[in-house]
């Protein structure tokens, strides 16, 4: 029994995740303080998810103790270079960013999902992106998550009929931004706090979880 009590403490634990320390060794090695915010690549059918999504990232990394670059600025002039899309940044290398902004760092996220889905007695909203932070120094990934968050629009009234219509109703009139920035907050509390946070490199042995593959 003793045995068996200390065998689930270990699965337990395991499950639980792995540290911050463990997963993100290049966070504390190089600790960047600033983040530049890329163009975002976008995967789904949404016209709208890029520029929803972009309004709800310089928050929570400024939170996390980063100093993000003003994301309109940014986005500003990447479109006088006729840049709109991440997929148009392929081949500029990390380095490149260093030297045009001085950025310790940049942040490309990937959108997989912005979907709206429906079932015949129920339905949800899905989000699913990648973020992955980069060093302009080094050129290594120093962090990188991938997550999904799916909310529910279904009813469960009894009355199918009154049930498609109340399904319908939410999921056209979903705001996507309280859900993406849920979201935000699963990815980027796995991230290593930045050097204007009150813990920083304090969190090393705080447990997480990997992002999904």
């Amino acid at each position: 029994m003793k045995y068996l009590l200390i065998v689930l403490i270990i699965v337990n634990i395991v499950s639980c995740g792995t540290t911050k320390k463990a997963l993100y060794p290049g966070m504390y090695a190089e600790m960047p303080s600033s983040i530049l915010f890329l163009p975002i690549v976008n995967k789904t059918t949404s016209a709208e998810a890029q520029l929803l999504y972009s309004a709800t990232v310089a928050e929570p990394l400024a939170n996390s103790g980063f100093y993000v670059f003003p994301i309109e600025v940014t986005n500003e002039f990447f479109k006088r270079e006729g840049i709109t899309l991440g997929d148009q940044l392929k081949g500029i290398t990390p380095l490149r960013y260093n030297q045009m902004f001085g950025a310790d760092s940049i942040l490309a996220v990937t959108i997989f999902k912005w979907d709206t889905n429906y079932f015949v007695v129920g339905g949800n909203v899905t989000v699913e992106l990648e973020c992955t932070i980069t060093s302009t120094k080094s050129g290594n990934v120093l962090w990188n998550q991938r997550k999904e968050y799916v909310v529910p629009t279904g009813s469960n009234s009894g009355n199918i009929l009154a049930d498609l219509i109340v399904t319908a109703i939410n999921s056209a009139t979903v705001d996507y931004v309280p859900i993406a920035q849920r979201l935000n907050k699963m990815v980027f509390d796995t991230m290593p706090f930045g050097k204007y946070h009150k813990r920083h490199l304090k969190d090393q042995e705080v447990m997480v979880q990997e992002g999904k593959k």
